[in-house]
């Protein structure tokens, strides 16, 4: 084959190629079209729908409006409370809460002190019950034994004392004490016996007693009067009270103890 020849073959096929061209351009051209108007299309589809979506989304019903009715409601009166309170810093309010509370530890301090007390006093209570509670069985039976003497102790005959003023000068005042009551005797030239008064001062404590003493020697003088201060059984405890109010007074006292139920015998020189 001559050289011409095959450059005739070899411009027929760079013709052809290059009338083919345009069409493979176009229906390229046409196909990226069509795909950017689907993708445009597409996405005006999507983006509807989301937005339809989201403007359902955003309108309320009448439920969620009251509840956020009643949680603003709630919010402004929370607000109020928070603005009525004072400043955390207000210092007129913390010297009263620090005073407070010095306060309620002093009585905090106190109360335990007190309970402490109250355990000991408590504790002492009982220890002086038991004291008391061996004492009284002590006392009875003391008392016991005492009685059982007593019933069984033969009283004598008479109580009375042999006068110690026998050889005194001065004269004889006898004073009467029984059932506690104290009195006066008046003899007179026919007395010869001494019995128990019927009625007199009443005698129960030392004030009574000098007040007794008193009333029953007005006019009377130590220096030129003695006493013998008769006591029946039964008033030996007043008795020793009135003998200590003549002591008081400055008399000379001999106190004759008288059994119950008897007479003294009387004479010039008083109490035989």
């Amino acid at each position: 084959m001559s050289a011409g020849g095959r450059r005739r073959r070899r411009g027929g096929r760079k013709s052809s190629s290059l009338a083919g061209d345009p069409l493979d351009l176009f229906l390229d051209a046409i196909t990226n079209a069509l795909g950017v108007v689907m993708f445009i299309l597409l996405m005006v589809v999507l983006f509807g729908r989301s937005s339809d979506s989201k403007s359902d989304a955003t309108v309320p019903n009448a439920a969620e409006v009251r509840e956020a009715r009643d949680l603003e409601d709630q919010r402004q009166q929370l607000q109020a409370k928070l603005d009525a309170l004072p400043p955390a810093g207000d210092p007129e309010l913390n010297a009263r809460w620090n005073a407070a509370n010095k306060a309620f530890q002093k009585l905090e301090d106190e109360l335990t002190e007190l309970l402490s007390e109250a355990q000991r006093r408590e504790a002492d209570a009982s220890v002086a019950a038991t004291k008391l509670a061996e004492l009284r069985k002590v006392l009875e039976k003391l008392a016991a034994e005492a009685s059982k003497k007593s019933a069984s102790a033969t009283p004598p005959s008479g109580f009375v004392r042999v006068s110690r003023f026998q050889q005194d000068q001065r004269k004889s005042v006898i004073l009467l004490l029984s059932g506690g009551k104290l009195s006066r005797f008046r003899a007179t030239a026919e007395t010869k016996e001494i019995s128990a008064p019927v009625s007199g001062f009443a005698v129960t404590d030392a004030v009574s007693a000098a007040e007794g003493v008193s009333r029953a020697l007005d006019g009377f003088q130590p220096a030129t009067y003695r006493v013998e201060l008769l006591v029946w059984e039964g008033s030996f405890a007043p008795g020793k009270m009135v003998e200590q109010a003549l002591l008081d007074l400055g008399f000379d006292s001999n106190p004759l103890p008288v059994r119950a139920g008897t007479s003294v015998q009387s004479g010039t020189g008083g109490v035989q």
